[in-house]
């Protein structure tokens, strides 16, 4: 695994610039967008595409990143949401008017903050008129939700929004003692009756395990509900490449509001859920007394990266409903309206079919 250093991970702006080419459209002078259908940057009025020159996005020294800011906003815009505190960063060419989270006008622009740059980004690969239609037809498989909703669904707003992660490699080396159990079966007289009884043989273990992970994912924004980031954050993290302003352009980004520090104590806790999983699958067991792993890490790196989401509301009957898009897979979850009278009518079925399946085994018995 190559470790790039501090001063290679973080592009210089004006390099960086050059390497990919204007902003602007060379045909009409408009801006440029990052085209997700493409690849490329399209010109919204004209339709002229530029090529963006691109570079994998690599691995940095885990050590590099305490105390590490990289003056982000030097090239962008950062808004606060006065009503969610979301951290929107745009292109700085763009001036936020609506918060995308929560659809509120309070957003004003934050200069003060110094914020580090990201050195990795998965690029969107569903763009917007695409992602209306995807969820468009999760809406009509929601079968809990009233009739209705279904007919008159409409998204209001649909914003495409690059989500702050960091991932994690390393390689870990963990020390184990522990004592397992497997369960065995016995017949003997009770009350004058022949039963089987359960009975459980313990066994010793110990040794070394290691184990290298790759690209441990963790969130790092508040912003997005934990239970959607657990649907949605299934992202294929191999085809990231280095972060370049250009796949900004036409969407936005939010900052992060967890550390990178606190996010590999988070990996750490992945990681040593996964030790302990691989250290009990290699011995038969039913059931575990005790065990104690101790775990050390080396060689960790890190990708502080973007990755593509679209994020829409609606309403239904005056009540506002959000949804989620994956950018790249177009994996949708959100929250629907619920008609009560499907919800029992399901309840009756399942109660029938429950009471049919028990009948069929007490005459079949």
């Amino acid at each position: 695994m190559e470790i790039e250093s501090t001063k290679d991970a973080f592009f210089d702006s004006e390099r960086e610039r050059t390497a990919v080419g204007n902003e602007k459209c060379p045909g009409c002078g408009d801006n440029l967008e990052f085209d997700p259908e493409t690849g490329k940057l399209k010109c919204p009025s004209c339709g002229t595409e530029q090529e963006i020159l691109t570079r994998a996005g690599e691995e940095i020294a885990f050590s590099s990143l305490v105390g590490q800011n990289g003056g982000w906003q030097n090239e962008t815009h950062i808004y606060h949401c006065a009503n969610c505190n979301a951290e929107e960063v745009l292109d700085r060419r763009e001036i936020a008017h609506i918060c995308p989270f929560c659809g509120s006008p309070s957003v004003v622009e934050r200069e003060e903050i110094d914020t580090l740059r990201p050195n990795a980004l998965l690029p969107f690969k569903i763009d917007k008129d695409d992602a209306t239609k995807i969820v468009s037809v999760w809406a009509k498989k929601k079968w809990f939700a009233p009739k209705d909703f279904k007919t008159y669904f409409r998204p209001e707003t649909i914003n495409g929004v690059y989500l702050p992660a960091f991932t994690f490699d390393a390689d870990t080396y963990s020390s184990y003692s522990g004592r397992l159990g497997e369960y065995y079966y016995v017949t003997v007289r009770r009350n004058g009756k022949s039963v089987r009884e359960q009975r459980t043989r313990y066994f010793s273990v110990s040794g070394n395990y290691r184990e290298f992970f790759d690209d441990i994912a963790v969130n790092a924004t508040d912003a997005v509900p934990p239970r959607v980031m657990s649907k949605l954050m299934h992202y294929d993290y191999h085809g990231c490449v280095a972060y370049q302003e250009d796949f900004l352009y036409g969407f936005s980004a939010l900052l992060y509001s967890r550390s990178g520090e606190i996010c590999w104590t988070d990996a750490q806790r992945i990681a040593e859920n996964n030790v302990r999983s691989g250290i009990l699958s290699q011995y038969s067991h039913d059931t575990v007394q005790y065990l104690d792993v101790r775990t050390s890490y080396a060689n960790v790196t890190y990708k502080y990266m973007l990755l593509p989401m679209y994020i829409g509301n609606y309403s239904y009957k005056n009540k506002p409903y959000s949804f989620y898009i994956n950018g790249r897979s177009g994996k949708t979850t959100g929250k629907s309206p619920v008609s009560p009278f499907r919800v029992s009518l399901a309840v009756a079925i399942g109660a029938v079919l429950i009471a049919a399946v028990g009948l069929l085994v007490h005459f079949l018995g």
